[in-house]
């Protein structure tokens, strides 16, 4: 899923640091509480901290400094590659929730809302609501009938997801507030749920087609592996490393959508966006695109990562996360993640 042009631009901005589960947000009703912001997305993280001032003084959007969300995977019951349920069936909705160290306790509460929802909230009650307690949120959303949408070709989840809590969050999804127990920290978060039209569906890209570091094959660890232990290794304060993300031209749907003069049934290519993240050091770029035009069988996206410098890194060794987030035009997201040792 790639973001429309007003929000790729805000995304980018030098001077914007995407705080997600931070409640630093301009507006704030009282503590730990929020509106409910909405850009026009296909998935918005709404507890955003819009930096002023001059873009060097800040860390990059790339770098996870605290507890953030930072995508949403949606899999239809029976057929998870599927990302575009059609009414009457379940989707699986999860949420991708990371830390710089070990994510703590979340709970969240999700509310389904009904075709035409206002900017900020629901207008009307909504169709359902979930909540629970996982470090992965993840719910089991029923679309409505075909009879029950009227024609609507979308749904939309909002909800609150709160950090260092172990019970869900109030949420008023008619108002767009959120306020979790305690001293826990808030993040509202919405996602559009774009609808399959006919047999044409829309199917999750693929994170997982390779990684490279330094030219050489870098492949995932396995569950609890120490990487200071049996890991790649890298110096502290060593410069231009480089990271090759593959993906495959397969990721890349063909669909049909009405454009031109007159109107017209016109066949479309999606185009990929590769989003990193890192829990230490430099990505020089956050962001990079595969385009529909690529016809290439595979595609390899490079971006470069400066080590965290000596002063950062303890005698055992800094282990180092890296996640790798990889969205379509139409709703399809996946994710990867992998890891190294930057030696003192």
């Amino acid at each position: 899923m790639t973001t429309d042009e007003s929000t790729r631009a805000t995304m980018t901005n030098t001077t914007t640091k995407t705080t997600a589960l931070t409640m630093t947000t301009a507006g704030a009703t009282g503590p730990n509480q929020h509106p409910l912001s909405r850009e026009r997305a296909g998935l918005l993280f709404v507890a955003t901290l819009f930096a002023v001032g001059c873009g060097p003084t800040f860390d990059p959007a790339s770098l996870i400094e605290s507890t953030r969300v930072v995508g949403a995977r949606i899999e239809v019951e029976g057929a998870p590659d599927r990302a575009s349920p059609q009414p009457g069936e379940t989707a699986a909705v999860t949420w991708l929730v990371t830390s710089p160290d070990t994510t703590p306790p979340l709970g969240w509460m999700f509310a389904l809302c009904a075709p035409g929802t206002g900017p900020l909230a629901c207008l009307a009650a909504p169709l359902a609501r979930y909540e629970g307690t996982a470090t992965l949120p993840r719910v089991a959303v029923s679309i409505p009938s075909a009879a029950a949408l009227d024609g609507a070709t979308t749904v939309t989840l909002y909800g609150a997801i709160c950090a260092g809590d172990e019970a869900p969050p109030q949420f008023e999804a008619q108002t767009g507030l959120a306020r979790c127990n305690g001293d826990a920290q808030a993040a509202t978060v919405s996602l559009d749920v774009a609808l399959q039209q006919g047999s044409e569906a829309n199917h999750n890209p693929v994170a997982e087609h390779g990684f490279t570091f330094d030219g050489a094959d870098w492949p995932a660890l396995t569950a609890g592996a120490d990487p200071c232990a049996q890991g790649l290794r890298v110096t502290a304060g060593a410069k231009g490393h480089l990271i090759g993300q593959v993906t495959e031209s397969t990721d890349r749907e063909t669909y049909t959508t009405v454009a031109g003069d007159p109107p017209a049934a016109t066949a479309t290519r999606e185009r990929l966006q590769l989003s990193r993240f890192t829990t230490a050091g430099k990505l020089k770029s956050q962001f990079s695109f595969v385009e529909a035009s690529d016809d290439s069988a595979t595609s390899t996206a490079i971006v470069a990562w400066d080590a965290p410098v000596p002063a950062e890194v303890p005698a055992a060794g800094m282990t180092v996360t890296f996640t790798f987030v990889v969205r379509d035009d139409r709703g399809g997201t996946d994710w990867t993640t992998r890891q190294l040792c930057v030696a003192p």
